[in-house]
């Protein structure tokens, strides 16, 4: 299925690079640079393309006060103040595997290391992590609907007002009783004199709460996957472990997590060649520019030490992914304590990878490894 998708990705670039879907009723842009065009020109063409309303869809001059407010919980040194706490997690989750004799990296590993972060710092229950992988996988098959222009399914939309119903309330709490979280912060936060509405604030948290977990999650499990597919990758990252970062950032390119972004145009405007009306929606397909010949040598191949150019996975612009630095850093730990700590880390061949089937998201629902003695500690 994956190289059914990246097979689609390369014929469009190479003759309709930026495409009108009839199907779909909208535009499909396929280019490194073309989506980095977009990207970069928020007064043509708009964040706001969803109904799920978050600071990701909003427009200046709300999201850059938003975001601004926002920034300061993902500063550098306040992420960097927090590698001890996932150090902390990682080794916990890594000796619960060690004694039980199996490991699933995304299910024990790659899943519930940024959920308890994200869980953590927004000051929501650890405890409800499964509560709240529940509920976004409807909230992301929400926006699939969306897109293919059919109407969300009710079950869906019940589990997004689940979802929001359980945010105000631990909003609505942080009113009477602020605590040190994120959740408190954006609660009693002033923006030019005036208080965020409920709704900003669910929002908000909404898009954290998803995006933080679901992002890393993914980056973790396929970065782990693509070193087990390439040992001679693995073999340099267990000699020198600061290559991981290289590694880390090839992986965001050839397997994108979030596979594509949604705009829509403010005017009438010409994008390679092509007219797009105003008021279009328009889908960048970022998993398509990620794996542009144009921008990227052998751009089909896994090499973590190509020429840098900078991936879109985490954007571009304005909107440019404020967890980007605590994604990189979860990922980072998380791979070079496994493989410091694994020896023989393999696949299991008993139990090959589940790909996740997602159009949004690129992933795997199971990752089961084997590694030396596992049998015997199973045992």
């Amino acid at each position: 299925m994956s190289q059914e998708r990246f097979d689609h990705y390369a014929r469009m670039r190479a003759n309709a690079p930026v495409h009108f879907n009839p199907q779909l009723q909208l535009w499909e842009v396929y280019r490194y640079a073309d989506i980095q065009t977009v990207l970069g020109d928020p007064h043509t063409f708009s964040s706001d393309a969803s109904v799920l309303q978050t600071m990701a869809t909003m427009d200046p001059p709300r999201h850059t006060q938003l975001r601004r407010l926002v920034a300061r919980a993902f500063s550098a040194k306040l992420i960097a103040d927090l590698e001890p706490r996932i150090v902390h997690i990682v080794d916990g989750l890594l000796e619960r595997a060690r004694r039980s004799g199996a490991l699933d990296v995304v299910n024990d590993l790659a899943f519930p290391l940024p959920v308890t972060v994200i869980a953590e710092l927004l000051g929501l229950p650890v405890e409800d992590q499964l509560k709240f992988k529940a509920w976004s996988i409807p909230a992301i098959k929400a926006a699939e609907a969306e897109l293919h222009g059919m109407p969300v399914p009710p079950e869906h939309l019940a589990a997004v007002a689940e979802l929001e119903a359980y945010l105000l309330q631990m909003a609505n709490a942080r009113k009477t009783e602020p605590r040190a979280d994120l959740v408190s912060g954006l609660v009693h936060a002033e923006i030019e004199g005036q208080r965020l509405t409920d709704e900003e604030i669910v929002s908000t948290c909404r898009l954290l709460l998803i995006a933080g977990f679901e992002t890393s999650a993914n980056l973790i499990g396929n970065t782990l996957h693509l070193l087990l597919l390439h040992p001679e990758v693995l073999a340099r990252v267990r000699e020198e472990p600061a290559q991981i970062e290289a590694v880390i950032e090839e992986a965001l390119r050839l397997h994108t997590p979030f596979q594509f972004l949604a705009r829509k145009t403010l005017r009438e405007v010409e994008l390679a060649g092509q007219q797009i009306p105003q008021g279009q929606l328009v889908l960048l397909m970022l998993g398509s520019g990620n794996r542009d010949e144009t921008a990227f040598e052998r751009a089909d191949q896994f090499d973590p030490w190509r020429p840098p150019v900078r991936h879109l996975s985490f954007g571009h612009g304005i909107h440019y992914c404020l967890g980007a630095g605590l994604g990189r850093m979860e990922a980072r730990i998380a791979v070079t304590r496994l493989l410091a700590q694994f020896q023989g880390l393999r696949l299991n061949e008993a139990s090959p990878p589940v790909p996740l089937q997602s159009v949004v998201l690129f992933g795997l629902q199971q990752l089961p490894v084997q590694w030396d003695g596992t049998l015997a500690k199973a045992a």
